[in-house]
């Protein structure tokens, strides 16, 4: 029969996989919305570039064009900055766990608050790289809407 301890222990282990598999989703997540965004941005400049016009054009189309220039550029560093893999915190080392539970010095509870507490730890670890990675988001954003914008300017 399992005592309450072993029982908290494993709601706090399953919890902490939980949260860290949801980090790991909203990765995924984020950087496939920075590859759209810039495939975005790209279908953007190939539309609104076969559009402009030959010959002579005034100095506020011509700003507009390298504006949307530099906002595509920036687009697609943002976006590999996004993609790029990085290190990421999803494991720990179970050796000295094993090894307990082999020679019967480890308890079930001991094993899922050990696993719970290093996957709090990774969780801890993930979220500053996890909100950089949201700035560089909002950014990309803001660089692919301006940019539409600086290709209007450029045909107008």
């Amino acid at each position: 029969m399992t005592d309450d301890r072993t029982v908290a222990t494993a709601v706090l282990w399953e919890q902490s996989k939980a949260e860290v598999s949801q980090q790991d989703a909203d990765m995924d997540s984020l950087r496939t919305r920075a590859v759209a965004l810039l495939s975005v941005g790209t279908l953007v400049g190939g539309l609104f570039g076969s559009r402009l016009p030959h010959g002579h054009r005034p100095c506020y189309n011509v700003v507009g064009l390298i504006a949307a220039l530099v906002l595509f550029g920036a687009s697609v560093v943002l976006a590999v900055s996004i993609a790029w893999p990085r290190e990421w915190s999803f494991g720990a080392d179970r050796k000295p766990l094993v090894d307990g539970v082999a020679d019967g010095t480890v308890t079930l509870a001991l094993v899922n608050l050990s696993l719970a507490v290093r996957a709090e730890k990774n969780w801890n670890t993930n979220y500053s790289t996890m909100r950089r990675l949201y700035r560089l988001f909002a950014w990309l954003c803001a660089a692919v809407g301006l940019q539409v914008v600086a290709w209007a300017i450029a045909l107008i």
